[in-house]
């Protein structure tokens, strides 16, 4: 009969913790998988199961993977949707009496992750909570790899879906009974597959969420964030903010303030708009090829590819902001050099707005801190230009970045110029920062000077020309000779190992120089660790500056691009006012005209205001453009109203509120809805929201019934639209 071993038993107390989660069990250079976890994540991972305790009569299932190796499977694990907690030993194995003390220190999750080898460089990776507090409806969002952290409201199931499907978050928190949460689980699509984490309804207590809200932030009201009487807020961002809590336990990221954002002061998008117009997707998949982000998209910092999808997915509805936008890219196009230069710094800035989250939750590596030295360097390079130019559209720009200058002296002073990977490959520490650190270095390098010279002096005192002198992590520093050559060994040799066609020996005077050599080696990488760690502190406590001028530098970024792309593709400058008129002269659909290079795109007018030309009725044969021509309107609207150029000789822009499109012939079985029933669907929300001041787009409406019922419903549609 079988019993269980301390470790074991240590195992089963820490799974039973972590019931929903794959737990990577550090055992020395492993991290280990047992019973149900080992089966998943073999098959996940396409690595073999094996068993502990083969002979027993129920032997344990396993699975491991090197623990130095460990990112590329725990990264293919959250990409299928795993939790993982990281179980690691807490007390060294030297010193530990019995069992080893172990527990676990991080929770990963999809919406959870810090490291950038389980992260998209160009898209944020969110975490979502929904909250609703009686007709209230509310969600809040963060990422933690950059410390973005925000909340809002929503009158109506629909544009809450809508804000959720445009946001694409990893993971969506709902509570356990989640009654009125019906609506997420048509979330997913194809290419998205949020996962759905349910927690206990208590945590949607109010007064709970607001009280672990005000701690978390150090406040003693919410007011100052502007979340008084917004309950479901509240709750939103409690339940969310515990969540981190629970799930990175000692090394909670640091997040920006809380931001309230209402939809109204953004132009609203749906989601099935956003799909229609292909905006950030394709309808056929999750490609950026063939969308107008791949159009527009020419940044060269991931830092300002993120902000770029979210001025996308948040067009500004002030004409004040967005020609302030404008004029800036105005700018930078009428100024060639200036944009040159800036685009030559910013693609050598490495993305320090994740980094300086791994640094501020112990997770940095001195590659890491390298890379912020060397941006650094460009960092102080744009500021310079900005300074140069002195420009008004720029100079607030320029105020609010930081040189950073005292930040490249610490690391620059300590750090050496291409740091390594991991703290195990030494040297991460610069020559002359550290004397304790130079004498062991020195050391190491004497002692292995003094190894090469006894293998020459063996060689020559015994006659033995192939005996060499090498080293491993169990035997040490040893001897070894081939069996052709063992007669000439001498007797001062002490046999250690015998292989197939040699065998290894041991000298004393070999094994003291083994322990200073190694001694000092061991003493390097310890004295490193805490060098290394004095100084990533030193850094973490200028976080907020680095963050500060890393959001500066994503503005730059997208603005540059902004401008790029409209010297590449011909845009002009939109005028942006608050009149009831959209006038385009001879636009063109961005994509389109991207795509048929060896043709030419016709360009077309577009008129329409609130008044005399309220409506287009546009009719034509099957492939004369009209749907191209419709599509167009909406995305230089969408396109003038995130500060950029437009594809036109000449643009005259009235802010718009909603964008809605009703377009192509598409069913919803498992809905149990039919072409005629989506279309229906589609067409009474649009009814219902559309206002005065909003575009819409609709595409041969009533094309799912019959020719007459259709006739009929596109007729009473436009009359009701006017």
């Amino acid at each position: 009969m079988s019993t269980e071993t301390p470790m074991v038993r240590q195992y089963k107390k820490i799974k039973l913790q972590h019931p929903d989660a794959i737990l990577f069990f550090r055992l020395g250079d492993f991290y280990e998988m047992f019973y149900e976890d080992a089966k998943t994540a073999s098959k996940v991972l396409g690595i073999t199961l094996t068993s502990r305790n083969k002979s027993e009569t129920n032997p344990i299932p396993l699975c491991g993977v090197p623990f130095h190796s460990a990112e590329p499977y725990l990264a293919k694990l959250l990409e299928h949707g795993h939790k993982v907690a990281i179980c690691e030993q807490i007390e060294d194995p030297k010193l530990a009496k019995g069992i080893v003390e172990r527990k676990v220190v991080k929770i990963l999750t999809p919406g959870v992750i810090v490291d950038t080898e389980h992260l998209e460089d160009k898209t944020n990776n969110y975490l979502t909570c929904i909250a609703k507090y009686g007709e209230h409806r509310a969600v809040a969002t963060a990422d933690i790899s950059t410390g973005e952290l925000r909340t809002g409201t929503f009158r109506s199931d629909e544009t809450l879906i809508s804000e959720i499907t445009n946001l694409q978050p990893k993971e969506i928190l709902i509570p356990n009974n989640s009654d009125g949460y019906d609506i997420i689980k048509d979330l997913s699509n194809d290419t998205w597959k949020p996962v759905i984490t349910k927690k206990e309804e208590y945590l949607w207590e109010l007064q709970s969420c607001e009280e672990l809200l005000k701690n978390y932030l150090g406040v003693k009201t919410l007011e100052a964030f502007n979340l008084e009487n917004k309950p479901d807020c509240i709750v939103a961002l409690g339940v969310l903010i515990n969540y981190l809590l629970s799930t990175q336990i000692d090394d909670m990221p640091p997040l920006k303030n809380p931001v309230f954002y209402d939809r109204n002061n953004f132009l609203q998008i749906d989601g099935t708009t956003m799909s229609n117009l292909e905006i950030l997707r394709t309808i056929r998949g999750d490609t950026k090829s063939g969308t107008l982000l791949s159009v527009i998209d020419m940044t060269l910092c991931a830092m300002g590819a993120r902000l770029l999808r979210q001025w996308i997915n948040y067009p500004l509805t002030d004409s004040v902001k967005i020609n302030e936008r404008l004029q800036r890219v105005d700018f930078l196009l009428k100024n060639p050099a200036l944009k040159r230069s800036l685009r030559a710094s910013l693609k050598e800035i490495s993305d320090i707005e994740r980094i300086i989250t791994r640094i501020s939750t112990n997770s940095a590596k001195p590659r890491d801190l390298g890379a912020i030295r060397d941006s650094v360097v460009f960092i102080k390079e744009i500021k310079k230009v900005l300074i140069d130019c002195n420009a008004l559209e720029f100079g607030e720009l320029e105020q609010k970045l930081d040189s950073l200058q005292d930040i490249y002296e610490i690391i620059s002073e300590s750090i050496v110029s291409q740091p390594p990977n991991t703290l195990r490959t030494p040297p991460v520490i610069k020559e002359g920062f550290n004397r304790e650190l130079d004498s062991l270095r020195s050391l190491t390098k004497d002692g292995k000077k003094w190894i090469a010279e006894l293998e020459a002096k063996e060689k020559e005192a015994t006659g033995i020309n192939f005996l060499k002198i090498g080293y491993n992590k169990v035997f040490g520093y040893y001897i070894e000779v081939t069996m052709a050559n063992i007669h000439l060994v001498p007797d001062s040799y002490i046999r250690k190992q015998t292989l197939v066609n040699a065998e290894r020996f041991i000298t004393p005077d070999l094994k003291e120089q083994e322990e200073k050599i190694v001694g000092a080696e061991e003493k390097i990488l310890d004295l490193e660790r805490t060098l290394f760690e004095q100084i990533r502190k030193q850094v973490e406590a200028q976080s907020e500056r680095i963050r500060n001028s890393s959001a500066v530098i994503a503005e730059i970024d997208v603005l540059c691009s902004l401008a790029e792309a409209a010297e590449r593709n011909s845009y002009v400058k939109p005028v942006i006012d608050d009149s009831d008129r959209i006038e385009l002269k001879s636009s063109r659909h961005p994509v389109i005209e991207s795509i048929i290079t060896d043709e030419r795109f016709v360009p077309n007018d577009i008129d329409l205001d609130c008044k005399k030309n309220q409506l287009l009725l546009i009719t034509g044969p099957n492939m004369a453009g009209k749907s191209t021509l419709i599509r167009q309107a909406a995305l230089c609207v969408l396109m003038a109203q995130i500060g950029s150029f437009v594809p036109a000789k000449k643009a005259s822009i009235g802010v718009v509120d909603k964008i809605f499109t009703r377009v192509g012939a598409s069913d919803n079985l498992s809905k149990g809805q039919s072409t005629f029933m989506v279309e229906m669907v589609e067409t009474a929300y649009i009814l219902r929201n559309a206002t005065e001041k909003s575009l819409v787009i609709l595409d041969e409406i009533g094309r799912g019934t019959s020719t007459f019922d259709g006739m009929s419903i596109a007729w009473s549609v436009a009359e009701f639209l006017q």
